[in-house]
């Protein structure tokens, strides 16, 4: 799964554009796979063209093509960040999404002010930067405890959030059998397409796959041998339970 990260801001003039631009180049420049999403608060303007008289014709989805592009366009009612970001490929290592500054992703406040910048904090969540022009303007460090950081330390910061992201899918046991010293090492190789996720010989040697909220958590030998045994141990006498070897278990635990 890809890190996800909001720009968000106040009016046209917030920057947010423009530090999307700048994170695109940076991230470009070291080879990291983006993808954007950007919130529209009109229609697109498609009108009087042959893609407006397809989709006003009752068309759901209209695909067009030209010489350097592939447009989708899919009639949706005042869809969500979620049903908007199941459009994008996964295949990527962030997805910047410009607005929707009511998501639950982390954020970074785009402001020319500190002023727009405190009141974008009074209505958002999780926000973990404070950037654009403001960091020109200004001596301070942080407002709030919210770090202000310049577009370079900007970019450094999401670069360590996308590596932490990598890190977070691995299995954490720094064994190295993969031949690097740690997961995070690993990641960083896996990151400059150095390395393939094949390599990783803990995920390649799970029997037994552990999921607490769909996180999976990894399991060295003796732990996983010991819940295989376990779960197969109390199933195998229950009635209905078929006398092969299941090969998918569930197990789902609701609050009184």
């Amino acid at each position: 799964m890809p890190l996800i990260i909001n720009i968000i801001g106040i009016g046209r003039a917030s920057g947010k554009t423009s530090l999307v631009e700048f994170l695109i180049n940076r991230l470009r420049q070291r080879h990291y796979r983006v993808s954007t999403v950007k919130h529209i608060s009109q229609a697109f303007n498609t009108v009087h063209k042959d893609t407006w008289r397809h989709l006003d014709a009752g068309a759901l989805t209209v695909v067009a093509a030209t010489p350097n592009e592939l447009i989708s366009i899919k009639k949706i009612q005042d869809p969500s960040l979620e049903a908007t970001l199941d459009a994008v490929p996964k295949e990527v290592d962030i997805i910047i999404v410009e607005g929707f500054k009511r998501s639950k992703y982390p954020k970074v406040i785009a402001s020319q002010t500190i002023k727009d910048a405190e009141t974008l904090m009074n209505d958002v969540t999780a926000a973990f930067a404070i950037s654009g022009s403001v960091a020109e303007k200004v001596h301070e460090k942080s407002i709030r405890g919210i770090p202000i950081l310049n577009p370079d330390k900007l970019f450094t910061k999401v670069e360590e959030m996308i590596i932490q992201s990598i890190v977070k899918g691995l299995p954490g046991l720094n064994c190295g059998k993969c031949g690097t010293n740690s997961c995070k090492e690993f990641a960083r190789t896996l990151l400059r397409r150095k390395n393939s996720i094949d390599q990783c010989i803990p995920i390649q040697e799970t029997r037994v796959i552990l999921k607490v909220n769909d996180e999976q958590v990894y399991l060295s030998p003796f732990p996983a041998t010991l819940i295989k045994n376990v779960v197969l141990g109390m199933i195998g006498d229950l009635k209905g339970v078929d006398k092969d070897i299941p090969q998918k278990i569930s197990l789902e635990i609701k609050e009184d």
